[in-house]
């Protein structure tokens, strides 16, 4: 199995298999978080809204359950075809798009742009960096920007439940392993699969997430033209406060309009 084949296997276990062994827990907390992402944006209803890493799209399928115009983005084709066969049962109209977040194609098209759970640290900061100014790009004058990331201030709490530790998916077993390299400020997490009744056992290749503090966010975002409105500490309502506490920071930066030509 190639690299590129093993990622989406991994993906597809991950993204959809997890969530379904999980289901009610995963239902309601997307239901959450979508609430508290149309409170942050202040969305209306009629915003047309790009989801990064959408992965199987629970959230565009919660946005487009809600009316509003979605296009999910994703570099693993098998999440996405789960996830447009979930569109088409629930007669729902999302546009979901097989491609890579660093060379997004489209120009002031969005409203507001999600990048959720520390997808914009999936690569080298040269990348994370396009990554940002792509959404820049393709978002309208006025347009915002939400990115949830880890709070690598607070990486000791956010691994005392996620460090290690092996737990079921379907008839198998997963176990994640998860490290922090301060000298790269990255989170390293690997797993493995196990399902003794097949005889079967798949490693995963590894993820590196480069985290980046909230100056190194503000910095990426005033670098692509994107100013910082808010941050909290969690994407759950009621609003919570980004602090020394946080595990999470869930930053919203906003795309100005630009400045209208007095008379000459």
């Amino acid at each position: 199995m190639s690299e590129a084949s093993l990622r989406d296997w991994w993906e597809e276990l991950l993204q959809i298999h997890e969530f379904a062994h999980y289901r009610d827990y995963a239902t309601d907390l997307t239901r959450r978080e979508v609430d508290f992402l149309a409170e942050a944006l202040s969305l209306r209803g009629s915003e047309i809204i790009l989801d990064l890493a959408c992965g199987g799209g629970r959230h565009s399928l919660e946005l487009a359950r809600r009316g509003l115009t979605v296009v999910g983005l994703d570099a693993a084709a098998p999440v996405l075809a789960h996830a447009r066969a979930q569109a088409a049962a629930e007669g729902l109209s999302v546009e979901l798009v097989h491609g890579d977040m660093r060379a997004l194609p489209y120009e002031a098209r969005f409203d507001a742009i999600l990048v959720m759970n520390s997808s914009v640290g999936f690569f080298d900061d040269e990348a994370n960096a396009a990554v940002i100014a792509g959404c820049a790009r393709a978002l309208a004058p006025g347009g915002r920007l939400l990115l949830q990331c880890i709070n690598p201030y607070q990486i000791s709490a956010y691994l005392r439940d996620f460090r290690a530790g092996w737990y079921r998916i379907g008839a198998g077993y997963v176990l994640r392993e998860a490290r922090f390299e301060p000298r790269e400020a990255a989170l390293h997490i690997g797993y493995r699969y196990l399902d003794p009744a097949q005889g079967l056992e798949v490693a995963h290749p590894g993820d590196r997430i480069r985290l980046y503090g909230f100056p190194e966010l503000r910095r990426l975002l005033g670098e692509a033209g994107l100013r910082p409105l808010s941050v909290f500490g969690d994407a759950a309502l009621p609003p919570v406060p980004f602090d020394e506490q946080s595990q999470w920071q869930v930053v919203v930066a906003l795309k100005d309009q630009p400045l209208s030509e007095g008379p000459a």
